[in-house]
C-alpha cells in the first residue's frame, strides 16, 4: 500500500460505499451501532468542516477523549482528513480525577493541544464530575483547554475538501504506554501508517472477508492502528466493544466472536486467563469458534502455561491452537515488529542470567514472537557498546522499519529513533526491550529498565512475579510485582503481591509473606529485602494493563506504600541472605 489510509478511504467511498465497515456492541454483546462506507465519510466530513469553523488549522493538535465508541472512529478520521494531528487518550473518569488526571495534563502540555474533541455523553459526564469537585477542596481542575462536541454538527454546508497529506507528513501523535516512563508521544506520519497498514494486511491475512472482533482500547497502538486504521482501509468489518464489557463479562467477547463467525481477534495475555477463569465449560460448549484464524496476543509477555491452560478449557469450541499468534510491537514502530510465533524454547535459567541462551530440559520457558515483519531489520546489540549479539545472546532489541516514527513530540529523542550499529549504516530505535534470536524467531526475554541486577546476576521480574502467582490461594495472579531498590548492600529485591480478597486475617498475610519468600528463595536463590501484601491497585499499572515497575518502585522508596489505603502490610527482612 503507498497510498496513505485516507487515499483508501476515499477510494473504497467511491466504489463500494454501502459496505460496512464497522459495528458497536453494547455490554449484552447486543447491537448498538453501525456505520458503512458512506456513513463513516459523512461522518468524517462534519467532523472536518467542524474543526475548520473552530479554528483548528492543519498541524495543530486535538485531543481526542471519547468512551468507546463509533463517535471516536469518526472523529479520528476527520481530524486526518482536516491535516489536524488527532492525539488519543485514556479518557479520564471525571468522578475520580486524582487518579487520572495528572497524565492527562502531562499529555496536554507536552503536545501543545489547541482544543480538546469528545462527545455529547462524556461531555456531560465531565460536567457533573466538575460540580461534584465543588464539594472537595483538594480536586484538581482540568487544563484551562476548550472542549468541543463532534457529535453536535448534524450536516454540512456543502463539499467538504480533505487534507491531502505527503507520505511524510505526521499523521498523530501516539502517546506510549508508561510502563517504565512518563508517557511519550510518538509522531507517526501518513506512510509510517500506510506500511504498517499494509504489512497487517499481509502478516495477518486480512481482506474483505475479514471478521474481526475486538474489545482493546481504541486510543492504544493495537487497538487503533491494527483494528481501526486497518478497517478504515477496507481490511475487512470489524465489530468494537468496551474494554469494560470484556473485563466485567468475558463471556460476551466470545458470544460474539461466535454469532458473527469472527475470523481475527487479539488480546494481552491477561485476558485468555480471565477467560479460563471467568467463563464455564457449558457456555463453552454452546460457543462455535472455528471461523476463527488468527488469534493475536501481544502487549505483555505471553506466558506458556496460560496458553495451555486456555486451549486446554477451549479444546470443544473448535478453536485450533495453531491459530494463536504470538506478535510484538510497541508505539514507535506503528505497532508491530515481529508476528506469528510458534516455537517454545525451555532455556537454563543460570546461563540467561549471564546473557547466553542454552536449551535446557528445565528451565524458564519463552514463547516466540514469531519473524520479523517485512520490510523491516531487528538487530539484537549489547545495549553498552553497540555491538551486535550472536544468535542465542541475549540483548537490546535494535528495530529499522519503514514504520519507525519520527521521535517523540518536543523531546529530543535522536540517542532513542538514530542509534547506529557497530559497523552498519542505517538508524535503528533502541526499544528498550531484551530478546535474542533462535532459529530465526524473535523470543523476548523483558526490559532493559526492569532488569534487577544482584551480584552480577542478571534476573528479569517476569520470571521472579511468575514464580509467585500461583504460591498461595489468596494472591491475585494478575497483581504481582517486582523491582530492585539500592541498599548499602547493593541491589535488593522487593515484591508487591495483590490479594484476591478485600479482607484478609493476619495469619493469611503472614502465609502469604512466608509463601512468597520461601518460593523466591527456591526459584532463584535470591531473598527478598520486602514483600508488600496490599489489596487490589497496590500494583501500578498503565490504561492497558502493563505493570509500571518503575512507579512502584517510586511508590516503595518515596514511603507513599506505607500510608496508601489499599496496603495490608510492608513485610521488611532486616537481614539479608547472603
Amino acid at each position: 500500500m503507498t497510498e496513505h489510509i485516507l487515499a483508501a478511504f476515499q477510494r473504497l467511498r467511491a466504489t463500494d460505499p454501502d459496505r460496512r465497515l464497522f459495528s458497536f456492541v453494547d455490554e449484552k454483546g447486543q447491537p448498538e451501532a453501525s456505520l458503512t462506507v458512506r456513513e463513516l465519510g459523512d461522518a468524517a466530513d462534519r467532523v472536518v468542516e467542524a474543526v475548520r469553523e473552530w479554528g483548528f488549522q492543519p498541524g495543530d493538535r486535538a485531543i481526542l477523549v471519547y468512551p468507546p465508541s463509533l463517535d471516536f472512529v469518526g472523529a479520528f478520521l476527520g481530524c486526518l482528513a482536516a491535516g489536524v494531528l488527532p492525539v488519543p487518550v485514556y479518557p479520564p473518569n471525571p468522578f475520580k480525577l486524582k487518579k487520572d488526571l495528572a497524565t492527562f495534563t502531562a499529555i496536554v502540555d507536552n503536545c501543545g493541544a489547541r482544543g480538546v474533541l469528545t462527545n455529547s455523553f462524556y461531555d456531560r459526564s465531565r460536567t457533573a464530575g466538575t460540580v461534584t469537585s465543588f464539594f472537595s477542596k483538594d480536586a484538581p481542575s482540568w487544563p484551562s483547554l476548550g472542549w468541543y462536541r463532534t457529535d453536535k454538527k448534524k450536516t454540512v454546508s456543502g463539499p467538504v475538501t480533505w487534507h491531502d497529506p505527503g507520505l511524510g507528513d505526521p499523521a498523530f501523535l501516539q502517546y506510549t504506554s508508561g510502563s517504565t516512563a512518563t508517557p511519550k508521544g510518538v509522531i507517526l506520519t501518513h506512510g509510517n501508517l500506510a506500511h504498517e497498514v499494509t504489512a497487517n494486511a499481509a502478516d495477518l491475512g486480512l481482506g474483505p472477508d475479514t471478521r474481526g472482533v475486538f474489545w482493546v482500547p481504541q486510543y492504544h497502538d493495537l487497538g487503533l492502528i491494527s483494528v481501526i486504521c486497518s478497517t478504515i482501509a477496507g481490511n475487512g468489518r470489524t465489530t468494537l466493544m468496551s474494554p469494560m464489557t470484556f473485563l466485567q463479562r468475558p463471556s460476551v467477547w466470545f458470544d460474539v466472536m461466535a454469532r458473527v463467525r469472527a475470523t481475527h481477534t487479539a488480546a494481552p495475555n491477561f485476558a485468555f486467563e480471565l477467560a479460563v477463569r471467568k467463563t464455564t465449560p457449558a457456555q463453552r460448549a454452546a460457543w462455535d469458534l472455528g471461523s476463527l484464524r488468527v488469534v493475536m496476543s501481544a502487549a505483555e509477555p505471553i506466558r506458556p502455561s496460560t496458553v495451555d491452560a486456555f486451549f486446554t478449557a477451549f479444546a470443544d469450541t473448535g478453536l485450533k491452537r495453531e491459530v494463536f499468534y504470538p506478535a510484538y510491537g510497541l508505539a514507535e514502530t506503528s505497532v508491530s515488529v515481529s508476528m506469528g510465533g510458534r516455537a517454545v524454547l525451555t532455556v537454563d535459567k543460570s546461563s540467561l542470567e549471564s546473557g547466553k541462551v542454552v536449551a535446557a530440559p528445565d528451565g524458564v520457558t519463552y514463547l516466540g514472537c514469531g519473524r520479523i515483519t517485512k520490510p523491516g531489520a531487528v538487530r539484537i546489540v549489547d545495549p553498552a557498546t553497540g555491538v551486535p549479539c550472536r544468535e542465542d545472546e541475549v540483548g537490546e532489541i535494535w528495530v529499522d522499519s519503514p514504520t519507525k516514527g519520527l521521535g517523540y513530540w518536543g523531546m529530543e529523542s535522536g540517542e532513542t529513533f538514530h542509534a547506529r550499529v557497530d559497523g552498519e549504516d542505517g538508524d535503528y530505535l533502541r526499544t528498550g526491550d531484551l530478546g535474542f534470536f533462535h532459529e530465526d524467531e524473535l523470543f523476548i526475554t523483558g526490559r532493559l529498565k526492569d532488569l534487577i541486577i544482584v551480584r552480577g546476576r542478571n534476573l528479569y521480574p517476569s520470571d521472579i512475579e511468575d514464580c509467585v502467582r500461583d504460591v498461595h490461594p489468596l494472591v491475585r495472579p494478575g497483581g504481582v510485582a517486582a523491582f530492585a531498590v539500592d541498599h548499602e548492600q547493593g541491589e535488593q529485591l522487593v515484591l508487591f503481591v495483590e490479594t484476591k480478597q478485600e479482607k484478609v486475617t493476619a495469619a493469611d498475610v503472614d502465609g502469604i509473606v512466608e509463601a512468597v519468600r520461601r518460593q523466591v528463595y527456591d526459584d532463584h536463590q535470591l531473598a527478598c529485602h520486602a514483600v508488600v501484601v496490599g489489596k487490589a491497585g497496590t500494583v501500578r499499572k498503565t490504561t492497558s494493563g502493563k505493570v509500571r515497575r518503575l512507579a512502584c518502585k517510586q511508590a516503595f522508596v518515596s514511603g507513599e506504600i506505607t500510608s496508601s489505603p489499599a496496603t495490608i502490610r510492608v513485610s521488611v527482612q532486616q537481614s539479608v541472605e547472603a
